[in-house]
């Protein structure tokens, strides 16, 4: 039988996950420590599956171990979820070490990134006198933070609902959800301390 279709985006994949193990991957909210080995359990469970490829699931994983939001889930002490959300081994200290030197490598280069398009658009920006740029260095937003971002050419503030690894999905005042690359973020609210849903 010939592929119907096959999932071809990290999140696209990851929210088929979420779909087939509800109780061990999650889009929003606080993210568990998977399982040591998960890939070959999702493996060995959709094993007739031809939506996914093995290397665009490795991706996809790689992407969701990665993100802000997963790192920081990881706390010695607390028990890794299989598939099925069940307790299996316990994050060891080294294990969260890892984490935390990803995160603060992953917030490095994003502050970095973040100033070199704010130079570069500083530069270009010299020609055009009605763009709007960032005055500071770029604060790294938590979710709930109201900031504002460059869409259609128009600034608009929007909320942060969730942080990725380079980006973050944010919320309009219309509903609309969207994700957007850190350095599009153009200034930092207060942050509101409520949910979005």
């Amino acid at each position: 039988m010939e592929n119907q279709f096959q999932l071809t985006n990290n999140r696209e994949i990851i929210t088929y996950l979420v779909k087939q193990f509800p109780n061990c991957f999650s889009l929003e909210g606080s993210a568990k420590p998977l399982k040591i080995g998960i890939f070959q359990d999702i493996l060995s469970r959709l094993d007739d599956n031809t939506a996914l490829s093995k290397t665009r699931l490795r991706t996809a994983l790689r992407a969701y171990t990665s993100s802000w939001r997963y790192l920081y889930s990881i706390k010695e002490g607390i028990h890794r979820v299989d598939l099925d959300g069940n307790p299996n081994e316990v994050v060891t200290q080294t294990h969260l070490e890892h984490a935390q030197q990803q995160l603060k490598e992953s917030k490095e280069k994003a502050k970095k990134y973040a100033a070199e398009k704010r130079k570069n658009l500083a530069k270009s920006s010299k020609t055009s006198s009605n763009e709007i740029l960032p005055k500071k260095s770029p604060v790294i937003p938590v979710i709930g933070d109201l900031v504002k971002v460059v869409i259609g050419g128009k600034p608009i503030t929007v909320q942060v609902v969730n942080i990725e690894k380079d980006h973050l999905k944010v919320k309009a005042n219309t509903g609309m959800e969207m994700t957007v690359k850190i350095d599009h973020i153009l200034s930092p609210k207060k942050s509101i301390n409520k949910k979005s849903r």
